[in-house]
């Protein structure tokens, strides 16, 4: 069975960023043999000083396939318990794929524009039979767990910070979108403006590799380049990527 895992608030201003946290979450599902983790994906809520975030106030999604929900659960809540920060405020959330309800895709999007409560967040966790838990400091992060799940959910909010396969960081070059899928889970290659990317057209990767959540589909997004003998695309520019992603 597949689930989405949603956590926030494991960092402080000195530690590594709730992205890192997530990503070595994974990798240690992964170790376990417990599950595979698939996408890890970032999801922007409120950017508003009346919020008590770290430093941009976005949340992690992570996909899991496993038989042993439980014994991943376990693994999670000890993984994080150990590696978040102090003065963190860290929540976990964890729902099956197939079973997320609507309130939960609608407490997400609310996320983004409005102040939530974490009783709220309760009170609808146990309305819906959701795994919800706050494990650190005030357990505020559990309004933003819940709410990276529900944005994933939703197949059009966020952008990856890891993928099923080799570590986007590591990946640069020129390479087809053919050659690209074999090293990670990626759906489609699109430009700007739309139009579908050929598996044999070469691709300039040196830049900021980070796929966006696009009617439920891992969408890597590029720009076309003319008079150029080496390739034909190149990576969008983070600013864009950020622009169409928070």
């Amino acid at each position: 069975m597949e689930y989405l895992v949603g956590i926030d608030d494991t960092d402080n201003l000195e530690s590594r960023g709730t992205g890192f946290i997530g990503r070595t979450m994974g990798e240690r599902i992964n170790a376990s043999g417990l599950g595979i983790c698939g996408g890890v994906s970032r999801h922007q809520l409120l950017f508003d000083q009346r919020v008590p975030y770290t430093s941009h106030n976005s949340s992690l999604c992570l996909e899991i396939e496993t038989d042993k929900p439980e014994e991943v659960w376990d693994l999670m809540v000890d993984y994080l318990l150990e590696a978040c920060a102090p003065g963190s405020d860290c929540g976990l959330c964890m729902i099956e794929v197939d079973k997320i309800p609507e309130s939960i895709v609608k407490w997400g999007l609310k996320a983004k524009r409005d102040l939530l409560k974490q009783v709220d967040a309760h009170e609808l966790a146990k309305k819906e039979n959701i795994r919800l838990i706050g494990l650190t400091g005030n357990h505020d992060g559990v309004i933003g767990s819940m709410a990276a799940v529900g944005l994933r959910a939703s197949g059009n909010d966020g952008r990856f910070v890891g993928l099923r396969g080799t570590e986007v960081r590591t990946i640069n070059g020129i390479k087809t979108p053919a050659e690209l899928k074999k090293l990670v889970h990626l759906h489609k290659i699109v430009t700007v403006e739309g139009e579908l990317v050929d598996e044999h057209s070469r691709i300039s990767l040196e830049g900021w590799l980070r796929p966006v959540h696009r009617d439920g589909l891992i969408t890597l997004i590029v720009n076309k380049i003319d008079n150029n003998e080496e390739y034909g695309y190149q990576l969008a520019n983070k600013e864009y990527i950020k622009g169409i992603s928070d």
